[in-house]
Protein backbone atom coordinates (compact mmCIF):
# COMPACT_ATOMS: atom_id res chain seq x y z
CA UNK A 1 0.00 0.00 0.00
CA UNK A 2 1.22 3.33 -1.30
CA UNK A 3 1.63 6.52 1.19
CA UNK A 4 -0.65 8.18 -1.15
CA UNK A 5 -3.67 5.29 -0.61
CA UNK A 6 -2.58 5.06 3.01
CA UNK A 7 -3.42 8.76 3.04
CA UNK A 8 -6.81 8.21 1.51
CA UNK A 9 -8.04 5.50 3.92
CA UNK A 10 -7.32 7.41 7.02
CA UNK A 11 -9.08 10.48 5.21
CA UNK A 12 -11.65 8.02 4.29
CA UNK A 13 -11.73 6.68 8.20
CA UNK A 14 -12.02 10.36 9.56
CA UNK A 15 -15.07 11.09 7.49
CA UNK A 16 -16.79 7.95 8.32
CA UNK A 17 -15.75 8.41 12.13
CA UNK A 18 -17.54 12.66 11.66
CA UNK A 19 -20.78 11.33 9.70
CA UNK A 20 -21.31 8.46 12.67
CA UNK A 21 -20.45 11.07 15.08
CA UNK A 22 -22.90 13.27 13.83
CA UNK A 23 -25.95 10.87 13.63
CA UNK A 24 -25.40 9.63 17.26
CA UNK A 25 -25.78 13.43 18.70
CA UNK A 26 -28.97 13.90 16.27
CA UNK A 27 -30.65 10.22 17.48
CA UNK A 28 -29.27 10.94 21.16
CA UNK A 29 -31.29 14.46 21.00
CA UNK A 30 -33.82 13.12 19.07
CA UNK A 31 -34.15 9.15 18.50
CA UNK A 32 -33.77 7.47 15.16
CA UNK A 33 -36.97 7.57 13.74
CA UNK A 34 -37.50 10.57 12.13
CA UNK A 35 -33.85 10.35 11.48
CA UNK A 36 -33.01 12.00 7.99
CA UNK A 37 -29.71 11.41 5.71
CA UNK A 38 -30.22 15.51 5.00
CA UNK A 39 -29.77 16.11 8.79
CA UNK A 40 -27.06 13.91 9.45
CA UNK A 41 -25.39 15.18 5.87
CA UNK A 42 -25.74 18.97 7.71
CA UNK A 43 -24.82 18.18 11.08
CA UNK A 44 -21.28 16.07 9.56
CA UNK A 45 -21.23 19.47 7.43
CA UNK A 46 -20.68 17.13 4.04
CA UNK A 47 -23.25 16.64 1.39
CA UNK A 48 -25.55 14.10 0.77
CA UNK A 49 -23.50 12.88 -1.97
CA UNK A 50 -19.97 12.85 0.33
CA UNK A 51 -22.41 11.06 2.77
CA UNK A 52 -23.89 8.33 0.46
CA UNK A 53 -20.01 7.45 -0.59
CA UNK A 54 -19.39 6.24 2.58
CA UNK A 55 -23.11 4.90 3.97
CA UNK A 56 -24.96 3.71 1.07
CA UNK A 57 -28.47 3.58 3.58
CA UNK A 58 -29.59 5.37 6.10
CA UNK A 59 -29.90 1.81 8.05
CA UNK A 60 -25.84 1.60 7.06
CA UNK A 61 -26.23 4.96 9.49
CA UNK A 62 -27.79 4.03 12.19
CA UNK A 63 -25.01 0.77 12.58
CA UNK A 64 -22.19 3.14 12.19
CA UNK A 65 -24.01 5.11 15.34
CA UNK A 66 -24.67 2.05 17.43
CA UNK A 67 -21.25 0.78 16.66
CA UNK A 68 -19.79 4.54 18.03
CA UNK A 69 -21.92 4.07 20.60
CA UNK A 70 -20.93 1.04 21.93
CA UNK A 71 -17.41 2.31 21.74
CA UNK A 72 -18.14 5.19 24.12
CA UNK A 73 -19.73 3.62 26.53
CA UNK A 74 -17.06 1.37 26.78
CA UNK A 75 -14.29 3.48 27.29
CA UNK A 76 -16.55 4.94 30.08
CA UNK A 77 -16.82 2.18 31.76
CA UNK A 78 -13.24 1.38 31.42
CA UNK A 79 -11.42 -1.71 30.40
CA UNK A 80 -11.83 -4.65 32.88
CA UNK A 81 -9.94 -7.88 32.74
CA UNK A 82 -12.89 -10.71 32.69
CA UNK A 83 -10.74 -12.16 34.85
CA UNK A 84 -10.27 -9.90 37.57
CA UNK A 85 -14.12 -8.47 37.83
CA UNK A 86 -14.62 -8.43 41.79
CA UNK A 87 -18.66 -8.09 42.15
CA UNK A 88 -19.73 -9.16 38.49
CA UNK A 89 -23.66 -8.10 39.64
CA UNK A 90 -22.05 -4.32 40.23
CA UNK A 91 -20.59 -4.99 36.42
CA UNK A 92 -24.10 -6.21 35.40
CA UNK A 93 -26.36 -3.86 37.13
CA UNK A 94 -24.21 -0.86 36.09
CA UNK A 95 -24.32 -2.36 32.00
CA UNK A 96 -28.24 -2.90 32.95
CA UNK A 97 -28.75 0.94 34.28
CA UNK A 98 -27.62 2.48 31.02
CA UNK A 99 -30.83 1.13 29.11
CA UNK A 100 -32.82 3.64 31.14
CA UNK A 101 -30.61 6.25 31.41
CA UNK A 102 -30.00 5.74 27.29
CA UNK A 103 -33.55 5.53 25.95
CA UNK A 104 -32.70 6.55 22.83
CA UNK A 105 -30.08 3.88 22.33
CA UNK A 106 -31.77 1.25 23.93
CA UNK A 107 -34.48 1.62 21.34
CA UNK A 108 -31.92 1.89 18.99
CA UNK A 109 -30.86 -1.60 20.02
CA UNK A 110 -33.65 -3.14 19.62
CA UNK A 111 -35.16 -1.71 16.00
CA UNK A 112 -31.83 -2.57 14.80
CA UNK A 113 -31.51 -6.64 16.50
CA UNK A 114 -34.80 -6.95 15.10
CA UNK A 115 -33.44 -6.14 11.42
CA UNK A 116 -30.42 -8.22 12.22
CA UNK A 117 -32.35 -11.48 11.33
CA UNK A 118 -32.13 -10.25 7.69
CA UNK A 119 -28.90 -11.35 6.35
CA UNK A 120 -28.08 -8.80 4.01
CA UNK A 121 -29.07 -5.71 6.57
CA UNK A 122 -25.98 -4.20 7.79
CA UNK A 123 -26.89 -4.62 11.40
CA UNK A 124 -26.76 -8.33 10.64
CA UNK A 125 -22.95 -8.85 10.79
CA UNK A 126 -22.59 -5.90 13.64
CA UNK A 127 -24.91 -8.22 16.24
CA UNK A 128 -23.09 -11.42 15.18
CA UNK A 129 -19.79 -9.66 16.47
CA UNK A 130 -22.00 -8.04 19.41
CA UNK A 131 -23.43 -11.17 20.42
CA UNK A 132 -20.48 -13.55 20.16
CA UNK A 133 -18.21 -10.85 22.06
CA UNK A 134 -20.72 -10.39 25.15
CA UNK A 135 -21.43 -14.02 25.17
CA UNK A 136 -17.58 -14.88 25.60
CA UNK A 137 -17.47 -11.60 27.96
CA UNK A 138 -20.16 -13.49 30.26
CA UNK A 139 -19.16 -16.41 30.23
CA UNK A 140 -15.85 -15.65 31.13
CA UNK A 141 -17.34 -13.77 34.27
CA UNK A 142 -19.12 -17.39 35.34
CA UNK A 143 -15.88 -19.17 34.98
CA UNK A 144 -14.23 -16.46 37.08
CA UNK A 145 -16.94 -17.17 39.45
CA UNK A 146 -17.32 -20.82 39.46
CA UNK A 147 -13.50 -20.34 40.77
CA UNK A 148 -14.75 -18.53 43.44
CA UNK A 149 -17.21 -20.57 44.80
CA UNK A 150 -19.55 -18.08 43.57
CA UNK A 151 -21.88 -19.71 40.59
CA UNK A 152 -22.91 -23.69 40.22
CA UNK A 153 -19.52 -25.47 38.82
CA UNK A 154 -22.17 -27.54 36.47
CA UNK A 155 -22.78 -24.95 34.43
CA UNK A 156 -21.76 -25.04 31.15
CA UNK A 157 -20.34 -21.28 30.56
CA UNK A 158 -21.15 -20.47 27.29
CA UNK A 159 -24.55 -21.91 27.61
CA UNK A 160 -25.75 -19.70 30.51
CA UNK A 161 -24.10 -16.76 28.85
CA UNK A 162 -26.09 -17.37 25.67
CA UNK A 163 -29.18 -17.38 27.80
CA UNK A 164 -28.10 -14.45 29.58
CA UNK A 165 -27.97 -12.46 26.61
CA UNK A 166 -31.37 -13.63 25.42
CA UNK A 167 -33.05 -12.30 28.51
CA UNK A 168 -31.28 -9.20 28.39
CA UNK A 169 -32.62 -8.53 24.65
CA UNK A 170 -35.89 -9.84 26.01
CA UNK A 171 -36.35 -7.56 28.83
CA UNK A 172 -35.55 -4.25 27.30
CA UNK A 173 -37.97 -5.28 24.48
CA UNK A 174 -40.51 -5.72 27.60
CA UNK A 175 -39.02 -2.49 29.26
CA UNK A 176 -39.81 -0.06 26.00
CA UNK A 177 -43.38 -1.37 26.25
CA UNK A 178 -44.06 -1.19 29.25
CA UNK A 179 -41.71 0.39 31.92
CA UNK A 180 -43.15 0.08 34.65
CA UNK A 181 -40.80 -2.58 36.15
CA UNK A 182 -37.02 -2.03 37.25
CA UNK A 183 -35.15 -3.02 34.24
CA UNK A 184 -31.80 -3.23 36.00
CA UNK A 185 -32.80 -5.07 39.11
CA UNK A 186 -34.90 -7.71 37.08
CA UNK A 187 -31.79 -8.54 34.62
CA UNK A 188 -29.59 -8.85 37.58
CA UNK A 189 -31.81 -10.90 39.27
CA UNK A 190 -31.84 -13.17 36.04
CA UNK A 191 -27.73 -13.01 35.76
CA UNK A 192 -27.99 -14.46 39.66
CA UNK A 193 -30.32 -17.17 38.62
CA UNK A 194 -29.27 -18.41 35.64
CA UNK A 195 -25.27 -18.31 37.25
CA UNK A 196 -26.92 -20.52 40.25
CA UNK A 197 -25.27 -18.00 43.02
CA UNK A 198 -28.68 -18.04 44.73
CA UNK A 199 -27.93 -21.91 45.06
CA UNK A 200 -24.99 -21.18 45.85
CA UNK A 201 -25.33 -18.99 48.36
CA UNK A 202 -27.58 -20.70 50.12
CA UNK A 203 -25.29 -23.26 50.51
CA UNK A 204 -22.68 -21.48 51.78
CA UNK A 205 -24.90 -19.88 54.61
CA UNK A 206 -26.30 -23.35 55.90
CA UNK A 207 -22.73 -24.76 55.75
CA UNK A 208 -21.69 -21.79 57.88
CA UNK A 209 -24.42 -22.69 60.02
CA UNK A 210 -23.61 -26.33 60.49
CA UNK A 211 -19.63 -25.03 61.53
Amino acid sequence: MTRSTRGQYAKSARRRAVIAGAALDLIAESGHVDLSLAKVAAAAGVSERALFYHFPTREHVLVAALELADQRMADDLGSRDDSDLGDVNDVVARLARRSPEMLWRTRLTVYLNARAQEVEHPAHEYFLRHNSAAISSFANMLRHRQHRGLAHPDLEPESVARRLVAVWDGLQSQWLVDPSFDLAAEINAAFRQLSGQNLMEAKSAFEQALA
